[in-house]
């Protein structure tokens, strides 16, 4: 959809020939579903049983839940589909509570073969993509920002893209002695950068757009992103918080948001909730 930047151009809209609308062809690949995401979901289902073509549906993150019955059975039956879902957290701004997303995502990362993943730049964003396009065993969902988020150009765009592919990796490693490991996905990585130049040398910080993956890797590569040996862990996301204690555990914290958003553009709700660098940074020094 328009909406969701992900009309494929000269696609044509799937209309019968004789439609007045835009683009109308019987041979559209450009379904529009409207506010029918089950529906939407279950023809994504439908087209993927088939194996000729690869099949995505789009729609804001909050209207997940709309799809959830079709989400599950594309786990369920290991169907290729890729779900694209935007506007992804409290960034929505002004569109209030109703349309701004807190545990959805977690929502969908309980999904038993549904790899959900929240890219933190755009180069995180085409790894995302890609493994979405490579996978044939399961689903994928995309979880995308509306507002616009800073580029990791610090570490050259292949390291980020195939650091989304293992689902997490170290995107600014310590030059000191490891003493605390930030971890971050989507819009919320950079504020786990910016806090790390902040705070001091011995910081790590790990971006985690898809914590399947992430799990599905080897013990050795996990603890080499992760080390047992540093338990003091800082987490932030815009959603929910109890996933991310699988990874800080019971020594770390976890910025999350456990309530409704608010009503106000984008920097102000994301300052009111805690999404800041500088909420990150209080966090560190306020360990005992």
């Amino acid at each position: 959809a328009e909406s969701n930047l992900t009309t494929i151009e000269g696609g044509g809209s799937f209309l019968p020939a004789d439609s007045r609308a835009p683009g109308a062809t019987p041979y559209g690949r450009i379904l529009h579903f409207g506010i029918r995401e089950h529906a939407m979901g279950a023809i994504c289902n439908g087209i993927a049983y088939d194996g000729l073509f690869r099949a995505s549906g789009a729609t804001f993150t909050v209207f997940a839940d709309y799809l959830r019955p079709s989400i599950r059975i594309a786990a369920l039956a290991h169907l290729p589909v890729t779900y694209i879902f935007t506007h992804d957290s409290v960034g929505v701004g002004e569109d209030g509570p109703t349309h701004q997303p807190v545990e959805t995502v977690s929502g969908l990362r309980v999904f038993p073969n549904l790899d959900v993943m929240r890219p933190g730049d755009p180069e995180e964003a085409v790894g995302a993509f890609v493994a979405a396009m490579e996978r044939i065993d399961g689903p994928t969902a995309l979880i995308l920002t509306r507002q616009k988020v800073a580029t990791q150009a610090e570490m050259p765009a292949k390291g980020r893209r195939e650091g989304a592919l293992r689902g997490g990796y170290v995107i600014v490693r310590e030059t000191a002695p490891l003493e605390l490991i930030l971890l971050a996905s989507g819009s919320e990585l950079e504020h786990a950068v910016d806090a790390a130049t902040k705070i001091g040398s011995g910081v790590r910080v790990v971006s985690m757009p898809c914590m399947e993956r992430f799990d599905r890797q080897s013990p050795d590569y996990r603890e080499s992103v992760l080390p047992a040996s540093c338990r003091k862990r800082i987490a932030i996301e815009a959603g929910v918080s109890g996933l991310w204690y699988k990874y800080v555990g019971l020594d770390g914290k976890v910025l999350g948001i456990d309530r409704f958003g608010i009503s106000a553009p984008c920097p102000v709700v994301m300052k009111e909730l805690g999404m800041t660098a500088d909420a990150v940074v209080e966090a560190a020094a306020s360990w005992a």
